[in-house]
């Protein structure tokens, strides 16, 4: 006498039990679509009575992963951060995974929860997007035995660690031979974190031009930005004719506090950011910037993440380029006996 293995319950089978259609369970099970509390209750518990494992689960049990990745960002409110969110879902779906995003705010104990989603294999890998020069010792810990890629940002003790990032100092060499094309001889550089190396690379690649540009401390907010250029304003006679932010945010902050100043942009003071934001283009003066290829970095940062969590050697990825946007917020510099439209002291 033979033993027949029990057959796996269906979704067709939920169905029949719950009383509603296979289109209806898929619905539940998928929360792509709105199902009634009620309906939704009938199906769950049909699916208990059943011992019913969905495919995708069925899937996760037998190839020993979630189909899952993490995303930690310092800030998911930053329009770029929240771009490259974006862009990483999009490739992670193609690729039939789903994505868990962690805005850290710079908080150590928000990155740990992740750390430990890792450890524990409730995702397949990570990739992280550093906010601060911060060493994290578990970081480097993690990153020897789980799959982790870096995005937008290199962290300190992760030196083997797939990178996937813009080519920043070409973005300052660029802003800067823009300005100088232009005819500036004199500018200012509004720098990001102290530490963090893409703000260090777009310093350092503007001064390639601007040797002699006087840099600003920023940590890359509106407000801190609004006040280092408000006390350059206030203190420096005569000022440089232009100011570089090393990203977009920055650079509105700036642009606030020249208008608080009476200082017209571009005529009075040339602009220039870093991102390319969707906002850029629409404020007025309309922001000259350098565009990061953010929907790339994503891709590439979730393609190469896969090829890890696959036992594969990432392939190697150089930095992804940049490109000016000009805009209107950038002008050859007032002629030193010209009188300022605002009738302020020019700069």
């Amino acid at each position: 006498m033979t033993s027949e293995r029990p057959r796996s319950a269906t979704i067709k089978d939920v169905a029949r039990v719950a009383q509603v259609s296979m289109t209806t369970v898929s619905h539940a099970l998928s929360a792509k679509r709105p199902v009634n509390a009620e309906t939704a209750e009938r199906i769950q518990a049909a699916i208990d009575a059943l011992g019913y494992v969905p495919h995708s689960a069925a899937r996760t049990l037998q190839a020993g992963k979630t189909f899952m990745l993490g995303l930690v960002v310092p800030d998911v409110s930053d329009p770029f951060f929240g771009r490259l969110a974006v862009a990483v879902e999009r490739a992670a779906d193609e690729n039939d995974y789903g994505v868990v995003l962690s805005s850290s705010n710079g908080a150590p104990a928000r990155d740990a929860r992740y750390f430990n989603l890792l450890r524990s294999r409730s995702i397949d890998g990570l990739i992280y997007v550093a906010g601060s020069l911060r060493r994290d010792n578990q970081l480097a810990e993690l990153a020897r035995s789980f799959p982790i890629v870096l995005a937008d940002e290199w962290v300190e003790g992760l030196d083997g660690i797939p990178l996937i990032a813009s080519d920043n100092r070409e973005g300052g060499r660029l802003v800067g031979a823009h300005l100088r094309d232009l005819g500036h001889t004199s500018a200012a550089v509004l720098a990001g974190p102290s530490g963090l190396r893409s703000a260090e690379e777009r310093v350092a690649g503007f001064r390639e031009v601007f040797p002699d540009a006087e840099v600003l401390a920023g940590d890359f907010s509106e407000a801190t930005a609004f006040a280092r250029t408000a006390e350059l304003v206030a203190r420096r006679h005569p000022s440089p004719t232009a100011i570089f932010a090393s990203n977009d945010l920055a650079a509105f902050g700036v642009l606030d506090a020249l208008a608080a100043a009476g200082l017209a942009v571009p005529t009075d003071v040339s602009v220039v950011g870093f991102d390319d934001v969707a906002l850029a283009r629409r404020i007025a003066p309309a922001l000259t910037t350098v565009r990061q290829a953010v929907d790339e970095i994503g891709r590439q940062a979730t393609q190469t993440l896969l090829e890890l969590v696959a036992g594969d050697a990432p392939s190697a990825v150089p930095p992804c380029p940049v490109e000016l946007v000009v805009r209107a917020s950038t002008a050859p510099p007032p002629s030193p006996s010209s009188p300022s439209p605002s009738g302020k002291a020019r700069l």
